[in-house]
């Protein structure tokens, strides 16, 4: 289920398709009673199969990081903040940062005696690690307001994105 939506989205695309978003991506109804001027959903999906080959368990997977613009808002339509937009943006990249993680990760496993388990762990672990940067990055930057906080985080992106 999405924050504050009723179903699926209907619309997604990936980080690959599109890295750098724009105020255009942004068509959701904003949540009302909330502090902030914008929000982006994103999130992660990842596909699992497992065959036995030869007495040899094969697992393959593929992980991708999801913007939903239905379910991405900014408060004022006509709103064109630079600094807001990149705000969102570190959203962006930050569930990406978990994406290539993940994929890390995935590729890194050896399947034991219950690969579809053992990789929906794999994935829960890396999904809360991304939930709890994402709230730690908006509690830091004052949801962007604090400059300095906000280039921080910028920097401490890119460099854990360097280091996987």
């Amino acid at each position: 289920m999405f924050a504050g939506a009723a179903s699926e989205p209907r619309m997604r695309f990936t980080y690959e398709e599109k890295s750098q978003l724009s105020w255009s991506d942004f068509i959701g109804i904003p949540i009302n009673n909330v502090p902030y001027h914008a929000s982006v959903n994103s999130g992660i999906g990842y596909t699992f199969k497992s065959q036995t080959v030869n007495g040899k368990v094969i697992v393959t997977t593929t992980a991708n990081s999801y913007f939903y613009p239905e379910f991405s808002w900014k408060r004022n339509v006509d709103e064109s903040n630079p600094a807001l937009l990149a705000h969102e943006q570190l959203h962006w990249e930050i569930t990406e940062l978990h994406t290539i993680m993940l994929r890390k990760q995935f590729k890194t496993y050896v399947a034991g005696k219950n690969p579809k388990k053992d990789i929906g762990l794999i994935f829960e672990n890396i999904e809360s690690q991304r939930k709890t940067m994402q709230a730690s990055y908006d509690k830091e930057t004052g949801h962007g307001r604090n400059k300095e906080a906000q280039n921080n985080w910028e920097m401490r992106v890119t460099e854990l994105r360097f280091r996987i």
